[in-house]
């Protein structure tokens, strides 16, 4: 059975005054013993060297008479209990005394060590034990001299069991007295602890309760000791506990809400190498790609569609933090960087860290951006060793002939174009992709935008043998934007329908308001038209989908490229929709706006595009 702090300390404080009064108690009874002890063997010395000067008269008289001795020895020690006495002559011939010894003995000759030493003149005293009742006795042979001579023995046995009869009654006295002293202790004890453990017990119980997660948790402090000031410092515990609760909820509340709604997939293994936790953006991932994603899986079943065992397990369970990228073309191409991070804590608490964090888009541009510059450095090359050829070609004699030289340079004056046009055109891009690049809007009536960009390319249309169509709104249309960034959108999207319709085709040009705010511009053509799996690469800077025919017509290639970048620019929308040999059709959504939108706010504009192009 569980014994508490109370009855601890109950026990404890008894022994230790059961102790002390014992140790007191020894010590007194000891000390009465021997005081008693003492005083009786003084007293029966001081009456025997008494009596035996009474007696020196008688024993010196030759004619002893044994009847006044032993009343004598009557008188004298009447009222002493418990006491023999006995009076030998000086050749140990009993002579008279008290009790049955001299009675029995009278007149005869007493034979013993203590007599015998006491008739040679020494004083003999000793305490020994009856052997047949156990008592404790007092021997004492006095010799009484008269002179040098020893004339006779005074020889008295004394019990000494009236004093321990008297010290027993001590005994039973102080027994009763340290029982009552005991049980008084120990009412006051239990009564003492109880203050000491109630609060304690209050601590406790107030303990378990903030265990729970009750931290309201206080105790009343009621004095100013101990006691009182451990009752402060748990109250003062309780606060900072839920102080420090509540921020480090804050906190994983926080890194919950992060791990939640990133991006990148979170993976946490334990020790063990099984997971223990996966935000959303992994599960996604793990969904997609045909992985199991439960919790409690080892690493080997959820990650092993990416990393062979043997590299996989490594990984896991490294010590220093490492990155792989892997290549995925289910379900769709993907490029992904995969972090291996160990994180510290007991054997139970450590383990890895792994991010799959997608870098498609980031190697989509690094290829981009190779691919363009290649581009620029083929577009380039192809111009400037025409130019450098029939330059040598001139320089070699060709120019003293007149038609040649003439032939040559108009060779050269086009190529020379077009390397100016694709130094505008790439000048142009470098505008519209900088973020600092700002709109200069004013408000524009669409109808009159479409007559004039007609009207720059009715000649061209016409040396073609096309016809040109305007199908425009019957009212008039009003949009906040960059007029010459429009009007270059314009003449961009004219300019391919022109060259890529063959003569006697048609280029129509449509106008109008769609939805609650939008209007649309609509440049649709009889040409060759596009590849379906093309429709989106022609966006694409420097991409062809007929190259020789391109180079032919003077095309840069950049020009739909600039054409989307400036739409983007005003929060709209191109779509491209063509089939081969049933010609292209390019449409342009721009949200209305007003006037006195400041310059380059397009937020509310791009959110309208997005609404309009989900609604298609």
């Amino acid at each position: 059975m569980r014994m508490g702090m109370q009855g601890k300390i109950v026990i404890v404080y008894s022994l230790l005054i059961l102790f002390a009064m014992q140790l007191g108690g020894v010590y007194l009874v000891k000390s009465l013993e021997n005081y008693y002890l003492r005083n009786f063997t003084a007293s029966q010395n001081s009456q025997a060297e008494l009596l035996g000067s009474f007696l020196r008269r008688y024993l010196l008289d030759e004619e002893q008479q044994p009847e006044q001795i032993t009343g004598l020895v009557a008188d004298f020690w009447e009222g002493s209990p418990g006491t023999e006495i006995i009076v030998l002559d000086r050749h140990g011939r009993l002579l008279g005394g008290s009790g049955q010894l001299s009675a029995t003995l009278l007149g005869g000759r007493v034979i013993q060590d203590d007599i015998l030493l006491a008739l040679t003149g020494n004083r003999v005293e000793t305490v020994r034990a009856d052997p047949q009742t156990g008592g404790r006795y007092h021997y004492l042979a006095l010799p009484v001299k008269e002179g040098p001579v020893v004339v006779g023995v005074v020889f008295l046995r004394s019990s000494f069991e009236h004093i321990y009869v008297t010290l027993r009654e001590i005994k039973i006295m102080l027994l009763s007295g340290w029982l009552v002293v005991l049980a008084t202790a120990m009412v006051i004890g239990f009564l003492l602890t109880r203050t000491i453990t109630g609060p304690i017990r209050e601590v406790t119980r107030r303990a378990a309760a903030l265990a729970g997660g009750d931290f309201s948790q206080q105790i009343t402090v009621r004095a100013e000791d101990e006691i009182g000031e451990l009752g402060k410092m748990f109250n003062y515990l309780a606060a900072r506990l839920q102080a420090t609760l509540q921020e480090i909820s804050a906190e994983k509340n926080k890194v919950e809400a992060i791990l939640n709604y990133m991006n990148d997939g979170i993976l946490a293994f334990n020790s063990r190498g099984e997971a223990i936790h996966l935000n959303p953006a992994a599960r996604e991932f793990l969904q997609q790609s045909g992985s199991p994603c439960e919790l409690g899986l080892p690493g080997e079943v959820i990650l092993g569609g990416f990393f062979p065992p043997f590299a996989l397990r490594q990984l896991l369970f490294c010590t220093t933090p490492a990155i792989r990228e892997i290549h995925l073309s289910f379900p769709r191409e993907q490029t992904l960087q995969v972090y291996f991070v160990p994180y510290e804590g007991n054997e139970e608490q450590k383990g890895t860290l792994v991010v799959l964090h997608d870098v498609t888009r980031e190697r989509k541009y690094v290829r981009m951006q190779q691919e363009f510059v290649a581009n620029v450095s083929h577009e380039l090359r192809t111009p400037l060793t025409t130019i450098k050829n029939y330059l040598e070609t001139l320089l070699n004699g060709a120019q003293e002939r007149p038609a040649v030289r003439a032939r040559f340079l108009e060779v050269l004056d086009k190529e020379a174009d077009r390397m100016v046009r694709m130094v505008k055109d790439l000048l142009v891009l470098s505008r519209l992709d900088s973020p600092d690049q700002h709109l200069v809007r004013e408000e524009t009536e669409i109808n009159a935008l479409l007559d004039e960009v007609l009207e720059q390319v009715a000649p061209e249309g016409a040396a073609r043998g096309l016809r040109l169509r305007k199908v425009l709104s019957p009212r008039k249309l009003f949009a906040s934007l960059e007029r010459n960034m429009i009007v270059q959108l314009l003449l961009i999207l004219l300019d391919n329908a022109l060259k890529y319709t063959a003569a006697g085709g048609e280029v129509t040009v449509k106008a109008g308001s769609e939805g609650e705010g939008f209007i649309f511009i609509t440049v649709k053509d009889t040409g060759i038209g596009i590849p379906s799996d093309e429709l989106e690469r022609v966006f694409e800077r420097f991409y062809r989908v007929d190259k020789a025919r391109s180079r032919d017509s003077g095309g840069t290639g950049l020009g739909l490229a600039i054409a989307r970048q400036i739409v983007e620019r005003h929060g709209g929308k191109i779509v491209l929709r063509s089939s081969p040999g049933e010609g292209t059709e390019a449409t342009v959504y721009l949200l209305q706006q007003t006037a006195g939108e400041k310059n380059g706010e397009c937020r509310a504009a791009k959110e309208g595009a997005e609404k309009h192009d989900r609604a298609l």
